[in-house]
C-alpha cells in the first residue's frame, strides 16, 4: 500500500504586541507594498532559518579556535594509552 501525503493547511499565529510595534510593522509592510501578514511571515521565516542555521555552527573566539586546531597535531602524553597499546592484540592480520 502506497503512503499518501496530504498537503498541510494554513496555521494561525496570534501575538499581543504594543501599538508602537504594530505601527512599525504597518509602515514597513506599506513600504514594501505587502500585507502585514506577508511581512510578519517573511520576517519570522528569516529569523527562524537564521537560528536553525546557527545551531549547526560552533562559534568561538578565533584565538581559541587556532589553539584548538594546533593542539590536534600535538599528541598528549598518556601513560594509560601507552600501557593499553602494549597489550597483546586479539586480532592479527
Amino acid at each position: 500500500m502506497a503512503a499518501t501525503t496530504k498537503a498541510r493547511g494554513k496555521a494561525r499565529l496570534e501575538a499581543r504586541i504594543d501599538t508602537d510595534l504594530d505601527d512599525l510593522i504597518s509602515e514597513a509592510a506599506d513600504l514594501l507594498e505587502v500585507t502585514k501578514t506577508a511581512f510578519v511571515s517573511e520576517a519570522l521565516r528569516e529569523a527562524a532559518l537564521r537560528v536553525i542555521a546557527r545551531s549547526d555552527i560552533t562559534m568561538m573566539d578565533p584565538k581559541v579556535f587556532d589553539s584548538m586546531m594546533a593542539s590536534i597535531d600535538i599528541a598528549d602524553e598518556s601513560s594509560e594509552l601507552h600501557t593499553l597499546a602494549a597489550l597483546p592484540r586479539r586480532i592479527t592480520r
